[in-house]
């Protein structure tokens, strides 16, 4: 697992700067700009899962497994297949996202179009070729630039669009380095841009899309409600723990890298043991991550909105306890069950999440305020994290009993 630091560079640095912005956009556009920003990210969310359709779940393992000479062409076909679902899923979402606007509708529809574009980016592939460097070097580090930019435009104008454009333009060069790298190092690419065959080639997406798909449920849905049911500073406090949550998420980010390179074996009593490993990394790291974040969350909330916003530990422990799970279940997930075939249990864990989250969370929402939403999406995570396991832990002691 030594690569785990080359893509943790990329997870530090692309961090670090968008937490350091997040201040800036919260102090120096206002706290009504960040609250539509947020929204508008969470219904992006939504398109993006849509655009993407798999290829950012089970991409990297598929690359991992074929062959050198296979690779352009599969990077190729899913570009363009993402294409065209970009083409169909963005007019509708930014309309969705323009509903919830209430000053800023411009702000809003360029956070869309970047959020569901970014469902273009190739870097899940430098993930399955095992290629840290080039993830830092052609994605990580244009979108960085971008961000930074973005940050100067906005203390010279104190406007939030030009900080989106900015961010956007250095998401399109990434796509457009890594493409580039890509058909260098593959060529011999068969160039078919058409609609026909780009949609075939969905066809065998349908249980990973299902996973992300209702995901995205339960990620996106609690900003929405919050965005619907609250006022501005509730919007934009719970919106900004939220994102912090995402970002202690992100920096896992190289372990769930590294091991859906590592786990998967052609011998499967290997495959086991590599399983169990990174099963029991997981574990350590959602319980520290959890218990860090609903300890330091109120006290990091005030400082990075400038006193401006607050949360209490009513609302930093829920959102710990989901974040702990999360931490969990996206190595669980990603790496352990999609190394054995089983993306349909992967589906199946998130819809059990997707569902117990839309049940209970306006409910929670109506009884405990914003609290309750945080509650909700704990339940939801929990409940993802206990269904990969009832699949996983019986598998794993099989298969090692089968091959010993």
């Amino acid at each position: 697992m030594t690569s785990t630091g080359g893509y943790g560079a990329s997870v530090l640095v692309s961090g670090v700067i968008s937490i350091g912005v997040l201040p800036v956009i919260i102090i120096l556009a206002g706290e009504a700009a960040w609250a539509e920003i947020a929204v508008a990210q969470g219904v992006a969310g939504f398109a993006y899962v849509l655009v993407i359709y798999g290829w950012g779940v089970t991409g990297p393992t598929t690359v991992a497994s074929i062959s050198p000479a296979e690779r352009g062409k599969f990077y190729l076909d899913s570009l363009v297949s993402r294409f065209w679902l970009l083409f169909i899923v963005l007019p509708p979402a930014i309309v969705i996202a323009l509903l919830f606007s209430r000053e800023y509708p411009a702000l809003v529809a360029l956070t869309v179009v970047t959020g569901v574009g970014s469902a273009l980016s190739g870097a899940w592939f430098f993930v399955g070729e095992a290629s840290p460097g080039r993830y830092f070097a052609i994605d990580t580090i244009p979108k960085s630039i971008g961000t930074l930019s973005g940050a100067g435009l906005l203390f010279l104008t104190h406007d939030a669009v030009w900080f989106i454009i900015a961010q956007g333009l250095g998401s399109v060069i990434a796509i457009s380095m890594t493409t580039a790298d890509i058909a260098r190092r593959y060529p011999g690419w068969d160039r078919d841009f058409g609609p026909r065959n780009a949609f075939a080639r969905l066809s065998g997406q349908g249980a990973a899309v299902a996973m992300s798909a209702t995901s995205a449920v339960y990620v996106n849905l609690p900003i929405l409600i919050v965005g619907f049911f609250a006022g501005t500073q509730v919007t934009a406090a719970y919106a900004l723990a939220e994102r912090l949550m995402r970002f202690a998420l992100m920096a896992t980010r190289p372990v769930v890298q590294v091991a859906q390179s590592y786990v998967p074996s052609p011998h499967p009593q290997e495959q086991v043991r590599r399983s169990r490993l990174v099963t029991s990394i997981a574990f350590g790291i959602g319980a520290a991550g959890g218990l860090a974040y609903a300890a330091a969350m109120p006290a990091i909330v005030t400082l990075f909105s400038g006193s401006g916003l607050e949360i209490s530990f009513d609302l930093s422990v829920p959102l710990g306890l989901a974040l702990g799970a999360m931490l969990v279940s996206q190595i669980t997930g990603f790496a352990c069950l999609t190394a054995f075939g089983l993306t349909r249990a992967l589906a199946t864990s998130t819809i059990a999440g997707a569902v117990s989250g839309a049940i209970l969370l306006i409910p929670l929402m109506l009884l405990f305020g914003i609290p309750g939403v945080a509650a909700g999406l704990a339940i939801s995570e929990v409940v993802v994290l206990i269904v990969q396991l009832v699949k996983l832990r019986p598998l794993l002691w099989q298969r090692d009993t089968l091959t010993a």
